[in-house]
């Protein structure tokens, strides 16, 4: 008598676990435990100059912005993505070397050499 009652006991045991792990199912897990602030997909560029010669109307990705940079100067430009190619012409069409914008770095892209 004793082995079918514990036999049963064992039994109603095995079918409340099994039971309770049906219920509970694939609820949903927990939220992350730090937000992170999302990264911005664009950025505002200060685009300075310290050389002479480095002036001029500047050019993002090969198309020209509103930004005009004065030798010695500086000028903001809005929307540039990362990874973007910056570099000034000036009025007479000579274009200087190419600056490779990089968030990592800052938002302040310095043109300290002409070529």
């Amino acid at each position: 008598m004793k082995n079918r009652f514990s036999k049963k006991i064992f039994i109603s045991f095995v079918l409340i676990a099994l039971f309770g792990v049906i219920s509970a199912g694939c609820g949903s897990t927990g939220g992350p435990s730090t937000i992170l602030p999302p990264v911005p997909t664009t950025y505002t560029v200060n685009v300075m100059s310290q050389h002479p010669w480095c002036y001029g109307t500047v050019y993002v990705n090969g198309l020209p912005t509103s930004g005009y940079v004065l030798a010695w100067g500086s000028a903001t430009v809005h929307n540039v993505s990362s990874g973007a190619a910056i570099y000034l012409v000036d009025t007479a069409g000579l274009q200087t070397h190419t600056e490779i914008f990089n968030p990592l770095f800052g938002t302040t892209v310095v043109f300290n050499y002409f070529w």
